[in-house]
């Protein structure tokens, strides 16, 4: 059964178990709604609560996680001032999903359900019992101690006082509120070594490099999927990309030899040729007819026999210049055409500013992406450090913001959950590896993610608090008439200010 319909099964079932409990009045007291969750509440386990908030640990903790809190603050609200400027140099298409504001899993389409429940549960957890500690161990009333259950269990709480934890100190206060996303974070840092130390310790089975992307459609997919290993092509052996992008190969559409590892070595035959894997639409190559799957003979007379070859043809070719070009399609198509070539330069302009070179102005452009035999390669060593030490290569402040930015990234490049067709190129040091790893990665992920969000300068979120208090302690250095509006009136101020930035993230690229 389709997984959207288990999961829309699932719900209508539960709404039915929460409607036949409300009818039979056994929602009240103990047992509330919480939204379509049942909020269970007990007072059991407090005295374990206040047995572990009793050590003065628990005061220090808090007052660090106030200092880490407002910092993290500041960091986080950088990030979406630079993410609200980010939005405008993308185009609509590929402008992000409001779901990817929501951190559920299995509505969120990049966090998995399996993954994503247990990194949840485990972030809400921590969050919630944190807040309990600082609130015991500072003296104040928990009332409860409880779960939400949503199908399954989605989070934990620790019921303050609410009425008491308002007049007691800004300090106090603070306190509390921090401790809950300083645990996410604090946590999230370990989880983070923890991967680390495990990655590190794998050993790729070869160091050649693997084929990290291909075009579904060409007449190579079947035989060389993602994370085929490429050992030998044409007899020649593939130890690095320059090996690859240099290959001495037959006649474009000829059957080559290449031998390759997909969890064992063999001998394959496929067609020879810098295969093209996309055409954009409204540039010189798809308004001459050409489509993915096709392979490039030649180009202004020069045959095309590799990737290296072709990038040259290329970079000798100007804009508004017509070049003959010859294509052919496995089994016997061939494509005859002269196709007068767009700008490159222009083209980085408008699509990819960063990634732009002045050197590009007048280049000759077709609008392509193509590959020799229609892949994309990637190195299982450089892929290794990606997950045990993004910060490698980092060798300043930018750098080390991009390694932060990408690792977090890597479920949306298809890199977490690490992916299955990638897993034979490693040797690993117990069975069920993997699946470790890739919980731990969304365990980290998730804690981060809430730590981050909750230190938001918005209320309700915990940051909002914190940065009310924090607001009103300005206001009293400053000798200020009211310090409390004060803090109150700058606290609703960025609250509107970080739901317009976060609203901006969607609707910006699509003005």
């Amino acid at each position: 059964m389709n997984g959207w319909l288990i999961a829309l099964l699932l719900i209508v079932i539960w709404i039915g178990i929460v409607y036949a409990l409300k009818k039979s009045k056994k929602v009240g007291g103990a047992i509330s709604l919480y939204g379509p969750a049942l909020m269970i509440k007990t007072k059991k386990g407090l005295g374990g609560v206040k047995k572990i908030a009793k050590s003065k640990f628990w005061i220090h903790y808090g007052s660090f996680g106030v200092i880490l809190s407002l910092l993290m603050m500041l960091g986080v609200f950088l990030l979406i001032l630079w993410q609200a400027f980010i939005v405008t140099t993308i185009p609509s298409t590929k402008a992000p999903s409001p779901l990817q504001a929501l951190g559920i899993p299995g509505i969120n389409p990049v966090i998995p359900i399996g993954y994503g429940i247990l990194g949840l549960v485990i972030a809400i957890l921590i969050h919630e019992f944190s807040h309990g500690f600082l609130v015991a161990a500072q003296k104040l009333k928990l009332l409860s101690i409880g779960v939400l259950l949503f199908i399954v269990p989605i989070g934990a709480f620790v019921e303050p006082d609410e009425e008491e934890l308002m007049k007691t100190t800004k300090k106090k206060r603070m306190r509390v509120y921090a401790a809950g996303p300083t645990s996410n974070i604090v946590l999230a840092i370990i989880i983070f070594a923890i991967i680390a130390l495990m990655v590190g310790g794998i050993t790729p089975k070869y160091d050649n490099y693997y084929v990290a992307s291909n075009f579904q459609e060409n007449p190579n997919f079947h035989s060389l999927p993602v994370g085929t290993v490429i050992l030998e092509i044409n007899g020649t052996k593939i130890n690095n990309y320059n090996d690859f992008m240099n290959v001495s190969a037959p006649l474009p559409g000829k059957m080559v030899n290449v031998k390759i590892y997909n969890g064992k070595v063999e001998n394959i035959k496929v067609y020879s040729g810098v295969i093209v894997s996309s055409a954009l639409k409204n540039y010189p190559a798809y308004e001459a007819g050409i489509r993915p799957g096709w392979i490039f003979y030649s180009i202004n007379g020069t045959i095309i026999r590799n990737e290296e070859q072709f990038l040259e043809v290329m970079n000798e070719t100007r804009s508004n210049v017509p070049v003959p070009i010859s294509m052919f399609k496995p089994p016997n198509h061939w494509l005859n055409v002269t196709v007068v070539l767009a700008d490159k330069y222009e083209y980085f302009e408008k699509y990819a500013p960063r990634l732009n070179k002045e050197y590009y102005k007048g280049k000759g452009f077709l609008g392509i992406n193509a590959g020799y035999l229609g892949i994309g390669l990637g190195d299982p060593n450089y892929l290794k450090t990606l997950l045990s030490n993004p910060y490698a290569y980092a060798k300043s402040p930018s750098d080390f913001f991009r390694a932060t930015m990408s690792y977090i990234a890597l479920p949306f490049i298809g890199l977490m959950p690490f992916p299955h067709s990638l897993q034979h190129l490693y040797s690993v040091p117990f069975s069920g590896f993997w699946i470790l790893v890739n919980s731990l990665y969304w365990i980290f992920w998730l804690n981060l993610m809430l730590g981050m969000t909750n230190l938001l300068p918005a209320v309700p979120l915990d940051g909002g608090y914190i940065f009310k208090d924090f607001m009103t302690y300005i206001g009293e250095k400053l000798k200020l008439k009211n310090p409390k509006n004060f803090g109150n009136s700058i606290t609703v101020l960025f609250s509107f200010i970080v739901l317009l930035l976060i609203l901006w993230q969607f609707i910006g690229p699509r003005i």
